[in-house]
């Protein structure tokens, strides 16, 4: 992050789960996106082309 704290970065967690995700209170601690911000950022919208290719309808196999 160059020298710059991670908390004034653009990131944020949205729906986070898992061990990294407990704690006492990750929104004070930790930006988090909201439910309008996050229907922004859908797989469509960074993985989209003009080939048609579509991942996230894509099933996968079982194995």
């Amino acid at each position: 992050m160059s020298g710059f704290p991670w908390q004034e970065a653009r990131f944020t967690e949205y729906r986070n789960t898992g061990p990294g995700a407990a704690g006492a209170d990750p929104a004070a601690t930790r930006p988090q996106m909201n439910e309008a911000d996050a229907a922004d950022h859908e797989v469509a919208d960074y993985l989209a082309g003009t080939d048609g290719w579509a991942p996230q309808h894509t099933r996968r196999c079982a194995s």
